[in-house]
């Protein structure tokens, strides 16, 4: 069977990790149900080529052998943003 890749995200919420998938609501409240409330991170930008990488696993799909993918559960992309080091006085 044949999984179509899945549109590489542009936004993360900075407290439960969710994803966004347009640039209109970068900045916004996150929307995603969190037991029963509303959760209370930020989508944040992620719009850099370097903040993403297609799932190994399923090769962006979010399928692997006709189930969800446990990688990057079911969304075909993996946030991978460097992490920002502060610059220590030498």
């Amino acid at each position: 069977m044949y999984y179509q890749t899945k549109q590489q995200p542009v936004a993360v919420c900075t407290v439960c990790g969710a994803f966004g998938y347009s640039t209109r609501y970068i900045g916004e409240r996150c929307g995603k149900p969190d037991g029963g409330r509303r959760c209370m991170g930020i989508r944040s930008r992620a719009t850099d080529g370097a903040d993403w990488k297609r799932c190994p696993k399923c090769g962006g799909t979010g399928r692997y052998e006709g189930d969800e993918c446990g990688l990057c559960l079911n969304r075909g992309w993996l946030y991978v943003r460097p992490a920002v080091h502060e610059a220590t006085p030498g």
